[in-house]
């Protein structure tokens, strides 16, 4: 997109920035007036253009002017000196400080003509660039056509390049491939009027129309949008129709098993229907795999063998624009986890690996890597170049967490508010977080949910102030005297004070306790 600061860096037009707004401003086009009162025929994003000719340089209905062209979200205005004024009058400086609009000096001999002409040419770069991206992006998906890559690949390319949620449906309403938010936008889109900017788009992928590109709403594409979607159309209905069929099928069957291996709705004696002879190895790590979606999509279509087919794209557990994540089920072996590590390296992918656990026990592994995985950067994969790639350990980075989800538990308090003596129990986390939280345990049932929630959101804002209870009142949104109240009525509730360091060590162990034990 065109920017302010674009505008201002080229050096011809000598500008001089006087008063910066609030960011750097996206440019729709420039405009040249003398008037007082232009706000009703402005859409947003414009460069205003004057001299001054109606105001003196003190008249105060400067902060008018400012005020109609802040009401409709212009990006700058530029004032011509050495015309009617010597200057950028006063109440003009002080107006759009005021109102936080960006302000510039155009001095002589630059003409506003120039300037509406270096805008024009901001904005046409854009579109050529936005179109170059498209056609790459065609390429690309035509290019998918020629290797057969599998509908979920190509969707995630769609998807990259559009910020929509797709997937292929059946005639009986079945989602053969989709990307990771096409559920909830799904779901979002029920009931909305057909043709409404909410409504899902339909787009016929063979002549019966038995499968269709679904393509979730909101903002309108651009022509470079529906391009890459009418290429990816074309692409997923040759993909469809091609020899590739099977092989989906067979990567879509170790998808399901590795995802029910990792929720435990699968037995690890289901992996003898795909792979006799090979039961999974005693100790397991559940490994997540995030980075840009398209470097997620060329690591899924690696050639593949044995174990490392234990892949799947269907357990998201992030919402950041661009960024998209995968699950790897790899057995606990110094080979296969340096071979696993190397290969989402090699394709600037970021690896969080889950404590090693039985194979029937997976899901306690990849909630271990989930509890990790908001520490990894859901902006370098997209920004910075070269960069290197993060691995994370969640059984070494969290020893003293790691060494309690660890212990079993048995026995009572051994006083009134210590720990209490471990030994055997199938959830020592939940169990220890419970007896130190009470009342406002995760799964706790004496307080109502909203009650026991609003408590729980104010524990957590006290620890992230680092005890600072004005910074944690403001976080919350509420007067430090209710965050007073709230805070005594924990104390009272789990038996622990704050002033207590003992106590504030155990609360905060039961709450990561909690997260690494219920972590989705």
């Amino acid at each position: 997109m065109a920017t302010l600061s674009q505008l201002l860096a080229i050096p011809d037009l000598g500008l001089r920035l006087i008063q910066a707004g609030r960011r750097d401003p996206e440019l729709t086009w420039g405009s040249v007036t003398e008037l007082l009162t232009l706000s009703e025929y402005l859409e947003g994003g414009e460069i205003i253009m004057t001299t001054g000719l109606a105001l003196d340089g003190d008249d105060p209905r400067w902060r008018d002017f400012v005020a109609s062209l802040s009401r409709a979200q212009v990006a700058a205005i530029g004032f011509g000196v050495g015309v009617n004024h010597d200057q950028v009058p006063a109440q003009l400086v002080q107006a759009a400080s005021t109102y936080q609009v960006a302000l510039f000096e155009i001095a002589l001999p630059t003409p506003f003509i120039a300037i509406s002409k270096a805008i024009a040419e901001l904005l046409r770069t854009d579109e050529l660039r936005e179109t170059r991206n498209a056609l790459r992006i065609q390429e690309r998906l035509l290019d998918s056509a020629r290797s057969e890559q599998e509908p979920a690949a190509v969707l995630a390319s769609i998807a990259q390049a559009t910020g929509r949620q797709l997937a292929v449906v059946s005639s009986d309403g079945s989602v053969l491939a989709g990307t990771g938010g096409f559920a909830a936008a799904q779901a979002s889109a029920h009931g909305a009027a057909p043709g409404s900017p909410q409504a899902m788009e339909q787009v016929p992928l063979n002549s019966a129309g038995s499968l269709q590109l679904h393509i979730s709403g909101g903002t309108p594409l651009s022509p470079e949008g529906r391009s890459v979607i009418a290429a990816g159309a074309i692409v997923l209905g040759l993909g469809i129709r091609g020899s590739s069929a099977a092989e989906a099928r067979e990567r879509q069957q170790w998808a399901r098993l590795t995802e029910g291996l990792l929720t435990g709705s699968q037995a690890p004696a289901a992996l003898s229907v795909l792979f006799p002879s090979h039961p999974l190895p005693a100790t397991v790590r559940a490994v997540a795999v995030q980075g840009a979606a398209e470097d997620l999509v060329e690591w899924r279509s690696r050639a593949r063998s044995g174990f490392e087919r234990l892949v799947t794209s269907a357990l998201p557990h992030i919402s950041a624009p661009g960024i998209a994540q995968a699950w790897q089920l790899v057995p606990d072996t110094s080979a296969a986890l340096e071979a696993a590590i190397a290969a989402a390296h090699a394709h600037g992918l970021d690896v969080v690996l889950g404590r090693p656990v039985g194979a029937a026990d997976a899901p306690l592994s990849r909630r271990s890597a989930l509890a990790k995985l908001p520490t990894l950067s859901t902006t370098a994969p997209l920004y910075i170049a070269p960069r290197v790639p993060e691995t994370i350990w969640a059984d070494r980075t969290s020893p003293v967490l790691e060494t309690l989800m660890t212990l079993r538990v048995t026995g009572e308090l051994t006083g009134e508010r210590g720990m209490r003596t471990l030994g055997g129990n199938e959830a020592p986390g939940a169990e220890l977080a419970a007896r130190v939280l009470g009342p406002l345990a995760r799964e706790a049932t004496v307080l109502a949910d909203a009650d026991r929630e609003t408590l729980r959101v104010t524990l957590r804002a006290v620890f992230e102030a680092d005890g600072q209870r004005g910074p944690a009142a403001t976080a919350l949104g509420i007067h430090r005297n209710t965050l007073r109240d709230r805070m005594q009525r924990i104390e009272r509730l789990i038996g622990r004070s704050f002033s207590d360091p003992d106590d504030r060590a155990e609360i905060w162990i039961a709450l990561r306790l909690e997260e690494q034990t219920f972590a989705q």
